[in-house]
């Protein structure tokens, strides 16, 4: 089934040969496990848009359901409580492999000259991926989600001279529904983009040289 699937897109838009092209990229010999950390985020940005799509259908928006329909989500759909727990997790691993994934291109010097970009947009869908975190830890609107959102613009106002003033804005500008906006349109919209030049640059440049 899924081979005449493929094989009907291929007669339409020459997927296979560009398939081919990226599988035979070369890889260099001094690739190592520090290299992997970009991959690895990758395939969990697939992995949290794949159960975040799935949350979609069960989740509401609205502070007085909310948390409700989170518990029929864990408890009464079948297989909901696991696609939940990837999402939760996910978004922490994902925290981290971005976090080590910076680390790495540091330790490579691979921000210098022509990988600039590189560095900018993946600096960029690290703060991304913050607010990711930040948006959907408020959406089930328990008490985790009340105390971020205070924590968040306690810290937001203890800002030297535009602090106080960003304070109350942002307190009432991350209600749930306005997190659940950013969080499922605005933020992936940037992602996008980001992604889009991040691997586009990573291409052009190649693969950084050893340490």
């Amino acid at each position: 089934m899924l081979g005449r699937i493929y094989d009907w897109l291929d007669e339409r838009t020459s997927i296979k040969q560009w398939v081919n092209k990226q599988l035979e990229y070369p890889v260099p010999d001094h690739v190592n496990l520090l290299y992997c950390f970009g991959g690895l985020a990758l395939f969990i940005i697939l992995l949290q848009t794949i159960s975040g799509v799935f949350m979609l259908f069960f989740y509401v928006p609205k502070p007085e359901n909310a948390l409700d329909s989170i518990f029929y989500l864990s408890n009464q759909v079948p297989l909901g409580w696991l696609i939940r727990n990837i999402h939760r997790w996910g978004a922490t691993t994902l925290v981290a492999m971005v976090f080590f994934h910076m680390v790495s291109v540091f330790l490579h010097k691979a921000y210098q000259k022509p990988r600039e970009l590189n560095w900018l947009s993946g600096m960029s869908m690290f703060v991304v991926v913050m607010f990711f975190t930040i948006t959907g830890s408020i959406l089930p609107w328990d008490w985790r989600g009340y105390w971020l959102l205070v924590l968040w613009t306690d810290y937001v106002g203890s800002w030297p001279v535009i602090g106080e003033r960003l304070k109350d804005p942002l307190l009432a500008a991350f209600t749930v529904g306005r997190s659940y906006a950013v969080h499922i349109w605005i933020l992936p919209f940037i992602s996008i983009l980001l992604l889009f030049v991040h691997f586009k640059m990573v291409r052009k440049h190649g693969i950084s040289g050893p340490l």
